[in-house]
């Protein structure tokens, strides 16, 4: 019994630490944040400031924003104000002086207070980053980032149910269009796919992929090149969270959760895309 209670114990907190995206509970905490003055912050790391300076004017729009200094923070403790800035995980390869979380995550964050150390009820929303980025990929992981938290509070807002917005629902059910899917190459960077055997990765994704150097998928997001999904994860001390978005707007077409020694892309994962894209062609496109 005490085995059973301990395995129900370690699933609820496997799916609730990062199932989601936000961690609003009613659609009316979103429609009040629109009011919200997003204060964009900037560190010391000039390919860091410079690329959310960039991403932020071209793909931010559920908010009013702003840019400032991390130490002309003090100016911000009163008045309606979340902050977005890099929270980095425990060993991932980022030399960026930027911020980190107890809850531990490499993504961006949006809180309602700036803390060095964001604290779990501080956080409101998050996009999750790769684990290796140096000074030129800035660009492309603050362009998806962005976009990914963007996208989230656009489709959040919009459910029918507050019980649509909980951990399980934005898990198995983000609402997005996966119809998007269905005629896009997939691209996945270089040793980051692992299959066994004769498993093909063609013909588990029944569409094409390609296996590439990491500056090819850069380059498809900096171009916004709409023929294109990839895979990538996110990894931290409990979990790795696998998504796969499109290279145009970042539109999330596969999300899951698993351990942090799998983080590669398998045949579990492309068939899972498989079956989006089969649900999409038959009318299903959410």
């Amino acid at each position: 019994m005490k085995k059973l209670f301990f395995l129900f114990t370690f699933i609820l907190a496997y799916t609730i630490s990062f199932a989601q995206f936000g961690n609003f509970k009613k659609k009316e905490e979103l429609e009040k944040f629109k009011d919200t003055r997003l204060v964009v912050v900037l560190f010391e790391d000039s390919a860091y400031s410079a690329s959310i300076i960039a991403a932020v004017e071209r793909y931010w729009s559920y908010t009013g924003f702003e840019f400032a200094q991390d130490y002309e923070l003090a100016n911000y403790k009163k008045g309606d104000y979340a902050f977005l800035y890099f929270s980095k995980s425990k060993g991932s390869k980022i030399k960026a002086k930027v911020c980190s979380s107890e809850e531990d995550m490499n993504a961006f964050v949006i809180t309602k207070k700036f803390s060095r150390r964001v604290q779990p009820d501080n956080l409101l929303a998050y996009g999750f980053c790769s684990n290796a980025i140096d000074t030129n990929d800035w660009a492309a992981e603050t362009t998806r980032a962005v976009q990914l938290l963007n996208n989230y509070f656009n489709a959040a807002i919009q459910v029918q149910k507050n019980s649509e917005l909980s951990a399980s629902s934005m898990m198995t059910n983000y609402p997005s269009d996966k119809s998007q899917l269905v005629d896009k190459k997939l691209l996945i960077e270089d040793k980051q796919l692992e299959l066994k055997g004769k498993e093909d990765a063609m013909t588990l994704y029944d569409g094409d992929v390609e296996e590439v150097d990491g500056d090819e998928i850069r380059k498809v997001i900096k171009w916004q090149d709409n023929g294109f999904a990839y895979f990538y994860y996110s990894k931290d001390e409990k979990f790795c969270n696998k998504l796969v978005v499109s290279a145009a707007n970042s539109e999330l077409m596969y999300f899951a959760n698993t351990s942090p020694a799998n983080c590669k892309c398998n045949a579990k994962d492309l068939k899972a895309l498989k079956l989006i894209k089969d649900k999409a062609i038959k009318g299903g496109g959410n």
